[in-house]
């Protein structure tokens, strides 16, 4: 921690207590805490959305989670295209898992143009998706999906974790970051969402970029996901260890003996996903 974040978080911890400090924290720096409830579980969709235009764009651009973001700036047109049908979706007459598909989609859809519109700023090349001011990016009300304009950050949480009760998607929706989980370079369908969440969670879980268990030091790494995310996790597993032990044998095997291992919290990487 820095020594004047340090002064300040000892200063509010002295005023206000420990733990409403940590809540205050939490509360202004985390992002909201939801309960997630499954909205469209009964819902018989009879529509499904052709995500064929984000498909071929993600095939062309992206290689292991890079993405080839000059090559998209020199050509743009198929993601401009794919958000345009986006603004005329069918969401109402979509099913559960079409419709989860097509949020996750367009959070990653929208994000790229994102970043295409900041490319430069002022003549130097783009290093971060933080470097684009904070009111021009996850709060901009400017994406139109389904006749509605939302901004990402409303995709998120409002749309996908309010309404489904799946954690998985912190594995999915990918920010620009290399801290971000790898952008898969085939969209999500409705038909194949459940197994592609599933290896897209898998994937998270076999590299030490987001998770490792040290089984003789008892110490978990952990991508910060699982800190500003802490309750989706809660409350579907129990615990974020919970969790991550679901893809991890060994780990799963000191809990079964109630062994609590340390966590050590992965610094995120803001740096851009690509080239």
């Amino acid at each position: 921690m820095r020594p004047k974040i340090l002064v300040l978080a000892l200063i509010g911890m002295s005023i206000v207590g420990v733990s409403t400090f940590g809540f205050l924290v939490r509360a202004i720096f985390y992002p909201p805490a939801v309960e997630m409830v499954e909205r469209y579980a009964d819902r018989d969709g009879t529509r499904v959305f052709d995500h064929a235009g984000l498909d071929a764009v993600l095939h062309q651009h992206v290689k292991d989670g890079v993405v080839d973001y000059s090559g998209l700036v020199a050509d743009s047109s198929g993601l401009d295209a794919y958000l345009t049908s986006l603004g005329g979706a069918p969401l109402g007459e979509l099913g559960r898992d079409e419709l989860l598909a097509l949020w996750i989609n367009a959070y990653n859809a929208c994000t790229l143009r994102l970043i295409l519109d900041y490319w430069t700023i002022d003549g130097t090349r783009l290093a971060s998706i933080r470097d684009i001011p904070s009111a021009n990016r996850w709060d901009a009300v400017r994406w139109k999906i389904g006749g509605e304009t939302v901004s990402l950050s409303q995709i998120e949480h409002d749309e996908i974790r309010r309404h489904f009760r799946e954690p998985r998607i912190h594995f999915a929706l990918v920010c620009a970051s290399v801290g971000c989980p790898p952008l898969r370079n085939s969209a999500y369908t409705g038909e194949e969402i459940e197994a592609q969440l599933e290896d897209q969670t898998r994937r998270v879980h076999g590299s030490a970029t987001w998770f490792s268990f040290d089984d003789a030091a008892n110490t978990v790494r952990l991508t910060s996901l699982y800190d500003w995310y802490a309750g989706d996790f809660n409350q579907t597993a129990g615990s974020a260890l919970a969790f991550a032990s679901r893809y991890s044998s060994t780990l799963r095997a000191a809990l079964d003996i109630e062994r609590r291992p340390s966590i050590d919290w992965i610094d995120y990487d803001w740096s851009l996903n690509g080239r």
